[in-house]
């Protein structure tokens, strides 16, 4: 699908051009001079009711008098004082939805009269949008039920001065390389396990280096795992017949190569049955999505290679499965990870924690700027924000207040929970320095404190994203968050916001 920035709508056959529609009294500029071309044919329509300007309705118009147009479709965008980001998503949904249903190959999306001043914003939302609305995972169908996407040309007529057309352009060029991020993440975690285990993540990692210079990728398997005494992560996946795999994604962009690398720490559990302490077996079928952390790792570092960002930045893929067996770890059992520490292991579904703490302490070699980790991590964080929000935990409020910050301006929502000594009282152990579950009481702030332990020698924050890395029922699939909001800190950090 090839998008494109235009300052004005040339005297050419369009196959379909989108316009919004306000409710108002009068007519916008650009609806204007569409009106007065088709001698009033429009602004009758509107008068007559038969153009709706309510949020979200669409009026599909053919063959309109004078107009060098296949197809005018009418957004309605409602009141004008309250349009916004919010609304302007709605406007490209709805639209969209009306393109592919009727198989529209070519579409320009008149956002003059809507974009003022937002050049950037509206051309990466839209962008974003349609390709969130387009996107299919089908290539295990024999029969594929829904027909191909006939989408291939979007086109933004953005008008303004010079600098909103530039940065439109700036917006559609972000937005390209997060959608594709962001499809890349979809694709990898909607895989089956069969297929998707940590050697297919490494094999992924491989890849993305072969495509893209600037990365270097580097696999631990697990002979190398046992050199470095990472006892936690090895224990998890004990119980499987497919070898845990760590994939170390190395970015350097900045212009010094030596310069403090963010870190991204993805929990890449490619399949969690739960263990000894296993789950029940409605919607376990879902777990495959328990490497979603990995999975947008994987997409961050396709973006920022492809966009260039001069930053250093290591993206960790932490591959393991869970399964129970006679080599599985058990209730009980106490681990020694590669800090040190001992732990206690209280349920063996409370396992991503025992995989990220090992990597926690591994990444103190690259001498972090900062280390975010990524990981579907508790149902309890279900619980408290539901689907919609990502839970954030740092030790380092200025951390947690930019990824909260670049979760606002990308739309991916995130929200910080506290983390205090109260609550690192529930994970102690009379047996071991810290047990790897404290209960449902603050389920996923406990979980943090326990990644907390590992992380006092640099800034760190963590994102559980179980409620938000898929979702469930007749839209099952993968989401492709927190990609938008990574990519996003990102380039706040260099100053390509």
């Amino acid at each position: 699908m090839k998008f494109s920035i235009i300052s004005e709508i040339k005297k050419q056959k369009i196959p379909c051009l989108v316009v919004g529609l306000f409710e108002s009294d009068k007519l916008s500029p650009a609806i204007k001079q569409l009106d007065t071309i088709s001698e009033g044919w429009i602004s009758q329509l509107i008068k007559k009711g038969e153009i709706s300007t309510k949020l979200g309705d669409t009026t599909l118009l053919y063959q309109v008098p004078n107009l060098l147009v296949d197809k005018l479709l009418f957004v309605g965008c409602g009141k004008e004082a309250d349009f916004n980001e919010k609304e302007y998503k709605q406007f490209v949904i709805k639209a969209t939805g009306q393109i592919i249903t009727k198989q529209i190959s070519d579409v320009v999306f008149l956002l003059s009269d809507l974009n003022k001043s937002k050049g950037y914003q509206f051309a990466r939302q839209l962008v974003e949008e349609v390709h969130q609305q387009v996107y299919r995972f089908d290539q295990f169908k024999v029969k594929k039920k829904q027909p191909a996407i006939a989408l291939s040309s979007v086109k933004l007529a953005i008008s303004g001065s010079k600098e909103n057309i530039k940065q439109a352009k700036l917006g559609l060029e972000h937005g390209l390389a997060i959608s594709s991020a962001i499809n890349a993440t979809k694709d990898l975690a909607n895989l089956p396990p069969n297929i998707c285990n940590a050697a297919y993540l490494a094999a992924q990692g491989q890849q993305l280096a072969k495509s893209h210079t600037s990365i270097k990728t580097t696999v631990v398997g697990e002979a190398g795992l046992k050199k470095l005494k990472m006892g936690a992560y090895l224990a998890v996946g004990e119980g499987s017949a497919n070898e845990s795999m760590m994939t170390i994604m190395e970015y350097q962009g900045a212009a010094n190569k030596k310069a403090k690398p963010i870190v991204l720490v993805g929990k890449g559990l490619t399949f969690d049955s739960g263990g000894i302490s296993i789950k029940p077996a409605a919607g376990m079928d879902e777990m495959k999505y328990d490497m979603c952390g990995a999975a947008s790792v994987f997409g961050v570092m396709q973006a920022i290679a492809e966009l260039k960002l001069p930053v250093n930045v290591t993206g960790v893929m932490a591959g393991c499965e869970n399964m129970p067996g006679s080599k599985a770890y058990r209730p009980g059992d106490i681990l020694t990870t590669m800090s040190g520490q001992t732990v206690e292991v209280m349920n063996t579904d409370a396992e991503g924690r025992l995989v990220l703490c090992d990597v926690l302490t591994y990444v103190e070699r690259f001498n972090p700027e900062a280390v975010i980790d990524i990981a579907t991590l508790t149902g309890a964080c279900i619980v408290a924000l539901g689907h919609h929000y990502t839970g954030v935990i740092a030790n380092d409020d200025e951390l947690a207040a930019r990824l909260v910050t670049a979760s606002k301006q990308a739309s991916d929502k995130a929200w910080q929970l506290p983390m205090d000594d109260d609550f690192q009282k529930q994970i102690d152990s009379p047996f071991a320095d810290m047990a790897n579950a404290a209960g449902r009481d603050g389920g996923t702030i406990t979980a943090g404190c326990f990644l907390a332990r590992f992380t006092e020698k640099y800034q760190w924050a963590h994102l559980d994203i179980a409620g938000t890395a898929w979702k469930s029922g007749a839209a099952k699939g993968a989401t492709g968050r927190p990609v938008a909001m990574l990519v996003q800190y990102l380039l706040n950090r260099v100053g390509k916001n």
